[in-house]
């Protein structure tokens, strides 16, 4: 029995294109937006490179501490320690408005399958329930903005980011907090991931089904050294969610699912 579909949100049900080699350079025109709007507003924030390396150097930091200890941050705490250590000034509703604009070349460069609405709209009218868990270090109302601009954040009520909740993938804490929100318990859903280790393995150990849609960049085979994290099925396209679910034998009950749905 399927009774709740949970997503992972990035290169699974939002591609955004970002690989090692993008980071620095999404990051710096990030930082050059955020660098421009602070400094139309008359801030003395001095050169942009100063600028640019006080906040990356601590977010690199933090970024590898987490992979370490499993708990996560919010990029948002080291805007707020750079513009205190440069003495900014900035308020609280200065520090929302820059986490957006330092998002902006984020949401530039990310794709969303045309069909997915189609597809998500179909589970939601079958009855399953759906949630989105995260690893991310974006704070929370850039993602939900991203969503809602996008129409997909009517399609999850339940939405766990772990720069909000500390815990990652794949700790179970962050599968726990998103099954108890959504109500259905573990052998009821589906999760859906790009990533073996964190995504299927996670999901697996807290007693999930999993399919795996691998990233664009990623290969779609599995290593020697990723086969004891095999998912369920896989598949290359978000949108063959619908029949994939047919391989734990669901079934929709309430709607007919028209073609495009699947496609």
């Amino acid at each position: 029995m399927i009774d709740a579909v949970l997503f992972d949100l990035g290169d699974t049900l939002i591609d955004f294109g970002i690989g090692r080699a993008e980071v620095e350079g999404i990051y710096r025109r990030g930082a050059r937006i955020t660098y421009d709007h602070l400094a139309a507003k008359g801030k003395n924030v001095g050169t942009f490179e100063r600028y640019f390396r006080a906040h990356y150097r601590p977010m690199q930091h933090r970024y590898v501490l987490s992979k370490i200890t499993g708990r996560d941050f919010s990029y948002a705490e080291v805007l707020r320690h750079v513009a205190k250590r440069l003495n900014l000034g900035i308020t609280e509703h200065d520090l929302h408005e820059l986490s957006w604009l330092w998002y902006r070349p984020i949401l530039e460069d990310s794709f969303i399958d045309p069909g997915l609405r189609g597809m998500l709209d179909a589970l939601r009218h079958s009855g399953v329930k759906m949630a989105i868990v995260s690893n991310t270090l974006v704070p929370p109302h850039c993602l939900d903005r991203h969503l809602d601009e996008a129409g997909l954040l009517e399609f999850f009520p339940v939405r766990v980011y772990s720069s909000h909740v500390r815990f990652r993938k794949p700790h179970p804490s962050i599968f726990k907090l998103a099954l108890e929100q959504i109500g259905v318990a573990a052998e009821d859903a589906v999760f859906v991931g790009d990533l073996l280790h964190t995504d299927i393995a996670g999901a697996k150990k807290h007693g999930m089904r999993t399919i795996w849609k691998p990233a664009k960049k990623a290969p779609m085979t599995l290593s020697f050294r990723n086969r004891r994290h095999k998912p369920d099925p896989m598949l290359p396209r978000i949108t063959q969610r619908l029949e994939a679910l047919k391989h734990f034998g669901w079934q929709p009950h309430r709607i007919k699912i028209h073609k495009e749905h699947v496609a």
